[in-house]
């Protein structure tokens, strides 16, 4: 029933206001607190796109959070995330959607910066980690298949990467126009629904299935594609409650 209520009554009793704490119009106004914070005071982001595309503020004030963070809360959550306080975990670059004590190791790899590590040659041995956060990455790397190749060596079989590249849905098909691109947050390229096929091409020993979710506070969906040789975490993805397609199905272990 929750998904049938109209976008304009879920603003209308939303508590959420803007930075200020004050009210805005019901057009403007996000639905529903912050589900990495629980924060209520949301702003527009910076960049071209300060608002989401359903027209409301997008950027949390309290943890800086935005759609695509929360969406990944939401579907991290839905994987169980009381079972991965035995795994050892890498990602790439920070991301507020994660909790390093949800792991038993965590890692995480900051560009430029302390313990960065080239995602085109990971200095880490093959199968070092069990669970790899990549979020919105990709885009910002010369060679993007490269580096997939190298995120999939060092991941073992009793886990699974989850990578994940801004709006595929939105473009018709990948534009790589090969340098970093100030205008559009230094992308070296945008991704197209064509991006699960990549996946498969470059990681051809792992299942590949993609998963929707929508963000609560804008309502805006988002996809991100988890990819595992395992025969548990393939099954738990495939029967999220959300929305999921399988794009390649390998040999599992168990």
């Amino acid at each position: 029933m929750h998904g049938l209520v109209p976008d304009w009554v879920r603003a209308w009793v939303s508590p959420c206001t803007n930075e200020r704490g004050e009210s805005v119009p019901g057009r403007l106004r996000p639905l529903a607190p912050c589900n990495i914070c629980g924060g209520t005071r949301f702003k527009a982001a910076y960049g071209p796109h300060p608002l989401s595309h359903s027209g409301r503020l997008r950027k949390c004030v309290q943890c800086g959070s935005l759609a695509h963070q929360r969406v990944l809360r939401k579907m991290m959550a839905s994987l169980r995330r009381k079972d991965f306080r035995h795994a050892r975990c890498l990602q790439i670059s920070t991301d507020r959607s994660i909790r390093p004590t949800w792991f038993g190791r965590y890692e995480v790899s900051v560009y430029n910066k302390k313990n960065s590590l080239d995602i085109q040659q990971i200095a880490r041995a093959d199968a070092s980690y069990d669970i790899i956060v990549c979020n919105h990455v990709i885009e910002h790397v010369p060679d993007h298949r490269r580096a997939l190749r190298e995120l999939g060596r060092i991941l073992t079989d009793r886990g699974f990467l989850f990578v994940s590249v801004p709006d595929p849905a939105r473009h018709a098909r990948t534009e790589d126009w090969g340098r970093p691109d100030p205008a559009r947050h230094h992308h070296y390229r945008e991704f197209g629904p064509d991006f699960a096929d990549l996946l498969k091409q470059e990681l051809p020993d792992l299942s590949v299935i993609e998963v929707w979710a929508v963000d609560d506070v804008t309502r805006d969906p988002d996809v991100a594609y988890v990819l595992t040789r395992n025969r548990t975490w393939y099954q738990r993805a495939r029967r999220l409650p959300l929305k999921s397609r399988v794009h390649a199905t390998r040999p599992l272990a168990a």
